[in-house]
């Protein structure tokens, strides 16, 4: 029996989601008529990086904000997403600084159109290829101080002993810690599965940043994922302040419960 390549399949994937997007935004059309400016595919099917039962991840240009669409189609049991922006709020996106910029970013970097008359997707495109670093510096501040209440939940959950609301928020502290590497480093994620190993391209990086796979995945006891996540922290922040970011909690309350 003969088996395909590697290539072949990931064309005839590629194809198969592509055609079932097309028919989606067929179906988008005929509903939102003149409402609807232009569609185009992101995420993994944009990139050619879609394996077999990878989503397909839509963007949907609107006149005016659309309040009751479905968000979500199942297609020939693939799952498609559709995410519904005005222009004007898809630029928004793009200038503000929030704690999950590089996540949000990397879904506007690369978009395939598949409606698109006024040719709009390529100008979103290049707008979040040229965002300014004091953008990035305001989310990764953002992020940082987001991550102060999960990392103060930690603590509470290691004086009670309780391992699963620790591991939780060790979780939530390390997303937090990769956010706001990405964003220190002006980068984006392509995927979520690049939010945690993303940092082996980065240049600037806290010390032994390497302990965030360790700290998701290492099945760590409660004692030494404690210790090790007292060291992260504190690693992370020292960057930052290193970075000209200031975060307002002395040093010494931060090491409070370091073993």
């Amino acid at each position: 029996m003969e088996v395909s390549s590697p290539m072949l399949r990931k064309h005839e994937i590629f194809s198969e989601k592509l055609r079932i997007a097309r028919t989606v935004v067929a179906g988008l059309r005929r509903a939102l008529r003149k409402s609807m400016m232009a569609a185009g595919i992101y995420g993994s099917v944009a990139r050619g990086t879609a394996e077999k039962y990878s989503d397909i991840d839509l963007i949907v240009i609107v006149r005016k904000p659309c309040t009751d669409s479905f968000r979500f189609r199942i297609v020939n049991a693939t799952f498609c997403s559709i995410v519904y922006e005005t222009l004007k709020g898809a630029l928004s996106q793009l200038s503000t600084p929030t704690s999950e910029f590089p996540e949000l970013l990397g879904g506007f970097r690369k978009i395939l159109p598949l409606y698109d008359p006024l040719a709009l997707l390529p100008k979103l495109e290049a707008r979040a290829r040229s965002i300014p670093e004091e953008l990035f510096r305001k989310s990764a501040k953002i992020a940082l101080l987001e991550s102060y209440e999960d990392f103060c939940r930690a603590k509470n959950a290691f004086l009670n002993h309780d391992d699963i609301v620790l591991k939780d928020n060790v979780d939530l502290v390390t997303q937090s810690a990769a956010l706001v590497v990405a964003s220190l480093n002006q980068s984006a994620f392509t995927s979520d599965r690049e939010i945690f190993k993303a940092h082996k391209g980065f240049s600037k990086l806290p010390r032994r940043f390497d302990r965030i796979e360790r700290l998701r995945y290492g099945n760590l006891k409660r004692a030494a994922l404690f210790r090790m996540l007292m060291g992260f922290y504190l690693d992370t922040v020292d960057f930052c302040r290193r970075e000209g970011i200031r975060f307002p909690v002395d040093e010494r309350t931060l090491k409070e419960l370091d073993p």
